[in-house]
């Protein structure tokens, strides 16, 4: 049972003496944790505002947030840094600024609420950093969220004060001239406001204004520190399954994380620079940001167009850079194909060198051969910038293969990641020097972890490896100071999640390998469904497998109780259909792509790979898809992506309905 190349010689896990119980993995912890899972800060801090301080009071005059500059022919040109001592003063005095606006007032659970609805920019990270000196909780607001769902929030936290670029103040305008947002007093906005939309937000009773004008405000004042237990943030869930659940953070939970993660030994350094465009409402890039500033690093933001992101990654030369599973496939896709168009001395040369290099990473973990990365792979480094030393992937499972592959042509460490906004994100890690892949680690310094029993899927703690040795499987659970402290003003939900002893119960399923004691992510509880003979389908895992296909740029996979096979939503790569598919199967290549995907041939290609694929994966013959729709307009975060790219089913399910039914309606 189980699988994995997790090699002997790290050691991710190790159980607490006499933890076991039946039902129930023992307990687990790192190697590396101190009694009690107490693990200090090098600083001495036990608040992000003390941690911040004491970076500042070491690297004032150090470079920290980065923004691009626009030219005045609107070309965008090389950054421009704020030094650490300057946004503490800028910081400083918005926070000023908003306890005179009245700001810091506390609500009747004794919190004061202040709102981020942009995307990353300097102006959200200087916002956050005020709020804390004046111990306000901020509430992120993705950029591309329902306007419902704002509504919701800002009526669950009855916050009076949202910070926002100016493309979102026109959804705040728009929900407020509709009756909704009534706590709403106050919008800052990052950019210049004008009289005609003073004058429209003062017919609704707020008031508008600038965070600049927010700085002048507040010239002179007194901070108001944040203690351990002061709630940093409330983090709302993207909601994959139903309506956000606002994730209550404190700063001792995201100061144990960091620890955590400090103990687990990752290399950084105030050398690093780190590019930033993952969302800042989600709490994996928040615990980064806060990473970046524990070690006086540099914080560049992309330009706000992620398709463009190439052009930010060739101007900041990051050292660190943190992804996805969707663009890491896509990378390898793209450099796949690059490869195999090679042709002569070119083709041999990308041969050999890949046969090298790979000899060397499977004998001695070395991911550098100074002739081959010259020769060949300089060029595949400097699609991000041509310096970066360290990558990270998570959200969601990635392929063995595919980590493999990039680890190669970037000539770097690529670590596996996996946590949860009510883990503060950063919770299980792979090694950095660890060559092996198809696992996620093991937790940081200040989490324990067990796994419980999950009869219904037929995962038990009891369970052994092929060869007899012990392979416990069931449902994470986290316990430790990084777990959240329940979902704000939602007690039902939060007893659902955090049991009486205050283990997190995830919702993943993972085997602990022999050997190494990493752990492998294999199931998901909530998205696993049950075909008619009984077979439980592992939707995520037969979508990974068939995301390999350069056919596919997203897939959705489904199987109806009442039914014996699956059924698959394919959105085609349309760069390698029109590169790869049209002229060998006479289709113009200005053809409009709806009409490409029309074409029957196309979808049989796409099955023969689908199926050939099924094959080289081992998928069993009830994981094997038997029939597709072919959608040509890609998902988004607008529709049915969430903002850090997770498919979100139940909204797939109910746009796809009509088409599911037919697909089911047909003879197989």
């Amino acid at each position: 049972m189980g699988g994995g190349t997790s090699k002997p010689n790290f050691e991710y896990t190790v159980p607490v003496i006499g933890s076991e119980r039946p039902g129930e993995s023992p307990i687990y912890v790192n190697p590396k944790a101190k009694p009690y899972l107490s693990t200090p800060l090098p600083t001495g801090a036990v608040t992000l505002y003390e941690n911040f301080k004491a970076t500042v009071n070491r690297h004032a005059s150090k470079p920290y947030l980065g923004t691009r500059v626009k030219n005045p022919d609107g070309t965008l040109g090389a950054y421009r840094w704020k030094t650490y001592g300057e946004v503490s003063d800028l910081a400083a005095h918005v926070g000023y600024g908003l306890a005179s606006l009245g700001l810091t007032q506390k609500n009747e659970d004794g919190l004061s609420f202040v709102g981020i609805y942009s995307k990353n920019r300097e102006e959200w990270i200087i916002t956050d950093l005020a709020c804390m000196c004046q111990g306000i909780t901020t509430v992120p607001l993705y950029d591309t969220q329902q306007p419902d769902t704002i509504q919701y929030i800002v009526e669950q936290t009855g916050m009076q004060g949202i910070a926002c670029a100016a493309k979102q103040t026109e959804t705040i305008l728009k929900l407020r001239s509709e009756g909704g947002l009534q706590s709403l007093r106050i919008l800052i906005q990052f950019e210049e406001v004008t009289e005609q939309l003073k004058e429209s937000f003062g017919k609704l009773g707020m008031e508008i204004m600038t965070l600049a004008e927010v700085a002048v405000i507040g010239k002179v004042g007194e901070d108001q520190p944040p203690t351990p237990n002061t709630i940093y943030t409330i983090c709302y869930t993207s909601g994959t399954t139903g309506r956000s659940k606002g994730a209550v953070i404190t700063q001792q939970n995201m100061i144990s994380t960091l620890a955590g993660i400090i103990a687990f030994g990752i290399d950084f350094s105030s050398d690093d620079s780190y590019i930033s465009y993952l969302p800042l409402a989600h709490m994996l890039e928040r615990i980064i940001s806060q990473f970046v500033i524990l070690h006086g690093a540099q914080y560049g933001f992309y330009a706000g167009d992620v398709l463009k992101i190439r052009e930010d990654l060739a101007e900041l030369k990051p050292t660190v850079f943190v992804s996805v599973p969707r663009l890491f496939n896509r990378f390898h896709d793209l450099i796949q194909q690059q490869f195999a168009s090679a042709t002569g001395v070119k083709k041999m040369l990308v041969s050999r060198g890949l046969s090298a290099k790979m000899y060397g990473y499977e004998t001695t973990g070395t991911l550098i051969n100074s002739v081959w990365d010259k020769l060949v792979f300089s060029k595949v480094k400097n699609v991000l910038g041509g310096r970066v030393r360290l990558m990270l992937t998570g959200s969601a499972p990635i392929s063995g293969d595919v980590l493999k592959f990039l680890r190669l042509v970037f000539s770097c460490p690529i670590l596996e990641g996996y946590g949860q906004t009510e883990t503060c994100a950063g919770s299980v890690l792979t090694e950095p020097t660890d060559t092996g892949y198809g696992y996620v680690g093991g937790p940081i310094a200040t989490l324990e972890i067990k796994l419980v029993d999950v009869p219904d899927m037929n995962y038990f703690s009891t369970d052994v490896s092929e060869d007899g040795q012990r392979a416990p499987r069931g449902e994470v659970c986290f316990r430790g100071p990084p777990v959240f402290k329940g979902y704000y003003k939602s007690p039902e939900q939060t007893a659902e999640a955090i049991d009486e002893e205050g283990w997190l119960h995830s919702g993943d399923i993972a085997i602990r390998l022999p050997g190494s004691g990493a752990l492998k992510l294999i199931d998901r509880k909530k998205n696993f469904f049950k075909l008619a003979q009984g077979e439980y389908v592992a939707a995520e895992k037969i979508e990974i497998a068939y995301q390999k296909s350069f056919f596919i740029n997203q897939i959705f996979v489904y199987g109806d109780s009442f039914q014996s096979y699956l059924i698959a939503i394919i959105v085609p790569d349309e760069q390698y259909i029109r590169k790869s598919w049209t002229d060998a199967n006479q289709v113009g290549k200005d053809t409009p792509f709806a009409d490409i995907c029309a074409n029957p041939k196309l979808k049989e290609d796409i099955i023969k790979d689908m199926n050939k694929l099924a094959k080289e994966e081992k998928l069993l013959g009830f994981e094997v898809v038997k029939k597709i729709y072919i959608e040509p307009v890609p998902w988004t975060p607008e529709d049915l992506l969430t903002p850090t790219q997770k498919l979100m089913r139940f909204h797939a399910k109910n746009k796809y309905i009509d088409v599911i039914n037919q697909l089911y309606a047909e003879p197989l």
